[in-house]
């Protein structure tokens, strides 16, 4: 889990420097975006799992954890939207 955790705060830093510094040009924040809203629900997911019935009470954390990275895929640009971000800036064609 550190190691999906890790690949996506890298990504958005990346994403950071690259509009910092003006070298934004496939999509880099879009992909930071679907990478690091997937994993938040893909590690919650598993500590919910690691947690058993626990993880789904309001005595431990990552039950409001997984609520709030479960938003990702619906609020904010949907994970279908932030894909079609993504191939539009790779392809350069208009995707519908």
């Amino acid at each position: 889990m550190i190691t999906e955790i890790d690949a996506s705060r890298l990504l958005v830093w990346r994403a950071a420097w690259l509009a910092h510094n003006g070298g934004y040009q496939n999509a880099e924040g879009s992909q930071s975006k679907l990478k690091a809203g997937r994993t938040a629900v893909w590690v919650t997911e598993r500590a919910m799992q690691i947690l058993g019935g626990y993880g789904y009470t309001r005595e431990y954390p990552v039950e409001r954890m997984h609520r709030d990275a479960k938003i990702y895929d619906i609020f904010e640009g949907t994970e279908q939207i932030q894909q079609l971000v993504i191939a539009r800036a790779l392809s350069g064609m208009r995707i519908e």
